[in-house]
């Protein structure tokens, strides 16, 4: 009989003891229940390990594990430990002070086993400090529809998507970290990148539009992550005000930064994978990576 695949959850931890509980408790209570979690503490100085390690201890029945990185290395870094480790067929990478509706992994999977996209991209529904909804259609996230959904077994639902199609490469058209899925097959290449340093910051610029660059991506047309705004946050904390966005001065800096280097970093990177990826597949995707 055929098997549901498992899912991974990497949670990358900086700090954030405040919130961490409630991220783990959110993919705690998933209806799919095919998944493990793996935590990554990138060297907090607070007590986020403390929160972890009693999570941990508290329910023995889960599989979770916690990797604490010797020194601070960003999150990309803190997201490729995850990814070495990682058993599932599927994977999110999840926020440390986000959290995640139940319904999040059923869905997910339910639409990767309808197409053959390298990641989908749900919208997110805006939460404060204290969980509160500020809003259910975030400027943050597509525009689309708002469709509802009921719940009906692990995967058996229906699930309204869109699947993307001849994006420009370097652009942004999906919602923040915490709200895809990736199948791990398709950034298993990740592994290999050295310039972590490049990606500190909103990594899921880089992460995004290789995985789309490799095998596409699609839209769920329902908020099924909580994008938690604070002041702690470089982009979460973006002022937002009705249906405009402003972006502090270090963000902005950020987004500048990370646009002009996006395309060098993942031409040299393909580059360096070329006996991998072959030299036709090199070529086209240094191609595409190059001129759209």
């Amino acid at each position: 009989m055929l098997r549901l695949p498992m899912v991974t959850f990497i949670v990358t931890s900086y700090n954030y003891e405040k919130y961490i509980l409630r991220t783990l408790e959110s993919i705690k209570s998933q209806i799919y229940k095919n998944f493990e979690i793996i935590v990554v503490d990138d060297a907090s100085s607070d007590n986020s390990c403390k929160v972890v390690e009693q999570f941990i201890a508290d329910n023995q029945d889960l599989k979770i594990t916690i990797i604490k990185n010797k020194k601070n290395i960003g999150q990309l870094g803190s997201m490729i430990e995850g990814l070495k480790s990682a058993q599932g067929q599927f994977v999110s990478f999840i926020d440390s002070d986000d959290i995640i509706l139940p319904e999040f992994a059923q869905c997910h999977v339910r639409v990767h086993m309808e197409t053959s996209v390298a990641f989908t991209s749900c919208r997110i529904a805006e939460i404060g400090e204290n969980d509160e909804l500020h809003t259910l259609n975030s400027i943050s996230s597509p525009k689309s529809k708002l469709v509802q959904i009921k719940n009906c077994g692990e995967i058996d639902v229906e699930v309204p998507y869109t699947v993307l199609k001849h994006k420009r490469f370097g652009g942004w058209y999906w919602s923040p970290t915490s709200s895809a899925m990736f199948r791990k097959a398709s950034i298993e290449l990740i592994k290999d990148y050295k310039n972590i340093d490049k990606w500190k910051i909103c990594p899921d610029k880089f992460l995004f539009n290789f995985a789309h660059l490799v095998g596409g991506s699609a839209i769920i047309d329902i908020p099924l992550t909580g994008f938690r705004r604070h002041l702690n946050n470089a982009g979460n904390s973006n002022l937002v005000t009705g249906d405009k966005k402003f972006h502090s001065d270090k963000e902005t800096i950020v987004n500048l930064s990370n646009n002009i280097k996006i395309r060098p970093e993942t031409i040299k990177f393909l580059w360096q994978e070329r006996k991998i990826l072959g030299k036709r597949n090199t070529a086209k995707l240094i191609l595409t990576a190059s001129l759209f």
